[in-house]
């Protein structure tokens, strides 16, 4: 019996998701799958090496080499056959799943796990927010990286009375009760 494949992690889907010829007749579409587009985006469009795209994307080397050289014989046809490209399905996750809880106002990304309350507050009024709505690869943040310095609150604040007190490294806010009032306290910039 086979393995499960396992899901390959894309970096952000494509902007664009056909390629048609010029002067193309009504026939056949070369479909690539986003995990073949991606191993071909980060081995021949940014030159990271195999070894290191193969981490990337989550799968073994010999994987990363065979989907990739699978997406070139598939570019290869279309363009030798002057066949459209249509780019869509495959085994893929995303890192682009943001939360942002709604009572304390954190944001956080993860890749990996879903959540049902906040990780900072213990709030279950969270909503997940759009991928459309996060910044691109490279903008914003000032050389911060991705998230453009969003991170762990810098103050605890306290849902009933309105106390401010700053937040203790290494803690997180729900763990602090407000010295005021006794309630819990969460998050807050």
């Amino acid at each position: 019996m086979p393995r499960p494949r396992r899901y390959r992690r894309i970096l952000g889907e494509p902007r664009v998701v056909a390629f048609s010829p010029e002067a193309s007749e009504e026939g056949v579409e070369v479909e690539i799958t986003l995990d073949e587009f991606e191993a071909v985006r980060l081995r021949d469009y940014h030159d990271i090496k195999q070894k290191k795209a193969a981490e990337i994307m989550g799968i073994s080397q010999p994987t990363f080499h065979r989907t990739l050289t699978s997406a070139r014989a598939k570019i290869a046809e279309a363009l030798v056959e002057g066949r459209p490209i249509i780019l869509k399905g495959g085994d893929y996750i995303t890192d682009r799943r943001r939360y942002k809880c709604m009572d304390c106002q954190f944001e956080w990304i993860s890749p990996e796990k879903e959540y049902k309350k906040c990780p900072d507050c213990d709030s279950e009024n969270i909503t997940l927010v759009s991928a459309d709505t996060l910044p691109r690869m490279g903008s914003g943040g000032f050389g911060r990286g991705f998230g453009a310095g969003r991170g762990a609150p810098r103050v605890c604040k306290c849902i009933e009375c309105g106390y401010e007190a700053p937040k203790t490294p290494g803690v997180p806010c729900r763990m602090e009760k407000c010295p005021e009032c006794g309630a819990p306290m969460c998050g807050a910039d």
